[in-house]
């Protein structure tokens, strides 16, 4: 079967790089989305054709390397896309790595995502891949992304939007293969709105992540997370202690062990077990829009919006604006809580925060709730398209509390129009860090990276793509030591056809 795909790969790969290509710049490798390494939606310059590349390179995943072979396609038929993401990830050993081709999830890890139209449309669906989700006013859902680790972890999520005369919903699902757990849950988000009176609209939110928990990585499935379990790919294992009572047989020798300092006495029993486990949360809000002004130059809406977190807080923002003006976006808001509340809840960093590690047990994202104070400020967000030369986002947002105590969250990103340079075939820097009481190069929170590409021929480029996370593996809330910052580094030479 592993022989079979890599002919199959390899046949269709020559086949598709012989065909010939168009002479014209659009040959040039979709960079836009190159920071999840994964295939650009198409948009509406490219739909009437297929848009595809080979990929052949390095990747890390888990700290191991390994070599990928691979083919993209961006297919459209009509208001249907078709996006697919085949590999294969060969060890420093030649073998293939069984666990992308071991269960039928794998399988369904292949389509990248199924979309039929475009957010904005009366109808609107995407399954699989999602780079930025929101519901509303963002008030709850605030550009969340289930690609966060992409390739490590692939999720198959969902986003439906439709609009009517009067009425018109949306709907989030983070990743439907949580449903297949041993403790099923997912993250789901809906909201739906009503025009009352003229263009004047009243909405409802409502989103909860069933079980927290799932956010925890445990390779072996043995119910001790990776950051706890000294064996991470030995489901026998947990400790040091369950590997020295196993290999001798004696309790005497392992107690021995652990007296002469060889290893700890930590043991099976003595870990938190989260198998069976189950964290839920909810929220829910409400929000009101009008659209103000519209003209031919600029639009600008005004709205309020509040939400309430189920055992916790709630928080409001109003008066809110939001303005377009061409290439521009601009919104602004004055916001409060009562504490117990952070705006954005479900924010693009959302999968790292879920369950994070603390000590010696798992403190999930609700529970650091418990911490935040009453607040007031502001948050001010743009957006600019700059002539087709480069595309800017910067959100920023700062709360006050008493005693002087913040709430801040920065995120950005500049991308440089590929087309712009012959030889450019992707630019794009970014960087974002949410809720966090000043704002600091590293934190748990804090995602950045860039991608840089270069065509080194017609439909031939080279793509280096560096990304950084980091995790608190010591449990001490910081992330000052090397092995904290998760580094992920590829490239990848790409074929585009």
């Amino acid at each position: 079967m592993k022989r079979f795909l890599i002919l199959f790969l390899i046949i269709i790969s020559l086949v598709l790089y012989s065909q010939d290509a168009p002479a014209s710049d659009d040959n040039a490798a979709p960079g836009s989305d190159e920071v999840t390494n994964a295939p650009s939606e198409p948009g509406s310059e490219s739909d009437e054709k297929t848009v595809g590349s080979i990929i052949i390179g390095g990747v890390n995943i888990d700290g191991k390397n390994y070599q990928q072979i691979g083919m993209r396609l961006d297919i459209p038929i009509g208001k249907l896309g078709i996006g697919a993401d085949i590999q294969l990830l060969i060890d420093e050993e030649g073998k293939i790595r069984e666990d992308d081709w071991d269960e039928f999830e794998d399988y369904l890890d292949k389509i990248f995502y199924l979309r039929w139209a475009h957010k904005g449309d009366p109808f609107y669906v995407k399954v699989g891949g999602l780079d930025y989700t929101y519901l509303g006013y963002n008030i709850l859902v605030d550009g969340y992304s289930n690609m966060i680790e992409y390739p490590t972890y692939k999720r198959i999520g969902m986003e439906l939007a439709f609009e009517g005369d009067k009425f018109g919903g949306e709907l989030l699902i983070n990743n439907y293969k949580e449903l297949f757990s041993d403790e099923p849950g997912l993250l789901l988000g809906m909201r739906g709105y009503y025009k009352v009176w003229g263009d004047l609209s009243f909405g409802a939110t409502f989103a909860s992540d069933f079980n927290e928990y799932n956010g925890l990585r445990d390779n072996d499935e043995d119910g001790y997370p990776n950051e706890i379990d000294r064996y991470p790919e030995e489901e026998k294992y947990a400790t040091e202690y369950d590997y020295f009572l196993d290999q001798s047989g004696s309790t005497a020798f392992a107690d021995s062990a652990v007296v002469y300092g060889i290893i700890d006495g930590l043991k099976r029993e003595d870990l938190e077990n989260f198998n069976n486990k189950t964290k839920q949360s909810v929220a829910w809000g409400f929000d009101i829009g009008y659209p103000l002004y519209k003209g031919s130059f600029a639009n600008i809406d005004v709205y309020g919006q509040w939400a309430q977190i189920k055992d916790y807080g709630n928080g409001f923002s109003a008066p809110a604006f939001r303005i377009t003006a061409g290439p521009f976006v601009f919104r602004a808001e004055y916001r409060h809580t009562d504490g117990e509340f952070l705006f954005g809840y479900f924010n693009q960093a959302y999968e790292l925060e879920r369950a994070v590690y603390r000590g010696t047990t798992y403190v999930t994202k609700q529970e650091t709730l418990e911490g935040v104070p009453s607040l007031d400020g502001y948050f001010v967000g743009m957006h600019f398209d700059g002539w087709g030369i480069f595309r800017l986002n910067v959100n920023y947002q700062d709360l006050i509390g008493e005693d002087d105590v913040s709430c801040k969250s920065l995120s950005g990103e500049l991308a440089i129009d590929e087309n712009l340079f012959k030889k450019l075939a992707a630019a794009k820097a970014y960087y974002m860090q949410s809720n966090i009481e000043d704002i600091q190069w590293k934190t748990p929170s804090t995602v950045f990276g860039y991608v840089l590409g270069y065509n080194v021929s017609e439909g031939t480029a080279v793509l280096f793509d560096y990304r950084y996370t980091f995790k608190d593996k010591d449990g001490d809330g910081d992330v000052n030591s090397d092995d904290e910052m998760i580094k992920s580094i590829s490239v990848t030479t790409k074929i585009v056809f």
